[in-house]
């Protein structure tokens, strides 16, 4: 593992993701200043993830046919300076506009960044995409903390903070993607063969059997390339669990500073640092289920994460004080965060062949499609509480628990490679 890649890469997806940790606890000084509903309120983070999800897959697509380095520092700063245009902006609408931008340029950084972190991992995937993702998570602790000191002191137009981070950072990266790309010695491009079959075995031509060719920068990294089949019936499966987890995690990010001004009657500001600590136990959290995915497997740690999801979350509902709500605040995390590294990974083993397309669908699913249901659960908080919105997001568990378990656990991609390639 490339150790400077990886971390050059997990910062990038700090700079990226801090706009997304940071949008949700905006949002209460948004529906202070303009007096939005809960509805129009779940709408921004509707704006924010409708067009990255249903993009990211397909830049992850392309990601995984041309080799677009720039994608990666063109996503951050995208993601950045149309956050911090949200300042300086009166009209619902253009707000909505603005931030709709900067989840185009989360799109954009995702899949590639991703598909990077896979291959200066080598051998050490696990342990390299849980680094990648420890850097977004980290943005999402960084996020509320930037809003509650930038745009607490300076009012709406302290939103700038992001487009400073985003320019200075993106011009890093650019400065750095062709040292971290290899593409200063030129790519070198080899074939990601299919199966082997008893055709090819009886003398049919290498060229009908080879697979699309793939880029691999400076031939450093071709160790880090996963030969094999793509197991769409079991990617599918992760796919519905993973738009559960999602949900649940756009879900609380948003409602965790309105649960705690609502709720608890706490300032903006509080609630901000609730959801602060929240994020912080979940990068903990991230690192442990890492570390827990490598010694069991990453289908146990999601099975895991997944069978206590549904009681926390119900738990959570019904806390009938702040202290409560706080304690349990560490546990949400961990069932959120903890099984984000294991989805991933196994994502990528699944579509071995295509580790553009199932990042741009594991990452980019889950900041964007939860966030789809974001007006819904924001129409359920208007009419019936807040408190009635999260019960809802304890269905959302038992689902994604359901399709966790129909995972198949009798043969784990990453042990069975040497047979499927």
């Amino acid at each position: 593992m490339d150790k400077k890649k990886i971390l050059l890469l997990s910062l990038g997806h700090l700079s990226c993701d801090v706009n997304g940790g940071a949008l949700p606890a905006v949002l209460p000084f948004l529906r202070a200043s303009y007096g939005l509903s809960y509805q129009a309120t779940g709408g921004l983070m509707f704006a924010y993830s409708c067009l990255s999800s249903i993009i990211q897959p397909l830049f992850g697509w392309l990601s995984d046919r041309f080799s677009k380095p720039w994608f990666i520092p063109l996503g951050v700063l995208l993601a950045g300076c149309g956050l911090a245009a949200v300042g300086f902006m009166r009209d619902y609408w253009a707000i909505f506009a603005a931030i709709t931008v900067s989840g185009i340029g989360a799109a954009l950084f995702h899949p590639e960044g991703a598909r990077y972190a896979n291959k200066v991992s080598g051998q050490s995937k696990g342990v390299g995409l849980s680094i990648f993702s420890i850097g977004g998570n980290s943005g999402f602790v960084l996020g509320p903390l930037l809003v509650t000191g930038c745009v607490g002191y300076f009012g709406m137009s302290g939103t700038a903070v992001f487009a400073c981070l985003a320019v200075c950072m993106a011009a890093i990266l650019l400065w750095q993607i062709v040292h971290m790309t290899g593409l200063a010695a030129g790519a070198t491009v080899v074939p990601v063969p299919s199966a082997p079959s008893t055709e090819s075995a009886a003398g049919k031509t290498p060229q009908a059997d080879a697979a699309p060719v793939a880029p691999v920068a400076g031939g450093a990294d071709k160790d880090s390339e996963i030969l094999g089949r793509n197991n769409w019936r079991e990617f599918s499966k992760l796919t519905v669990a993973i738009v559960a987890r999602s949900t649940l995690f756009v879900g609380f990010n948003t409602f965790i500073p309105l649960y705690w001004v609502s709720a608890f009657g706490q300032s903006k500001a509080a609630g901000a640092l609730a959801l602060t600590f929240f994020c912080t136990c979940g990068v903990i959290s991230n690192i442990i289920g890492g570390l827990l995915s490598d010694r069991y497997g990453c289908t146990r740690i999601i099975r895991l994460a997944f069978v206590l999801m549904a009681p926390v979350v119900f738990a959570f509902s019904l806390a009938g004080n702040l202290y409560a709500a706080f304690a349990l605040l560490p546990f949400l995390g961990f069932v959120l965060y903890a099984p984000f590294s294991s989805l991933v990974v196994l994502g990528q083993k699944l579509l071995a062949r295509n580790i553009g397309f199932a990042s741009g669908v594991t990452l980019g699913l889950a900041t964007s499609m939860g966030g789809m249901a974001a007006p819904c659960l924001g129409w359920i908080a208007d009419n019936y509480g807040l408190a009635r919105a999260i019960q809802c997001l304890g269905l959302v568990a038992v689902l994604g628990a359901l399709f966790a378990f129909l995972l198949s656990s009798s043969k784990e991609p990453d042990r069975a490679q040497g047979t499927a390639a």
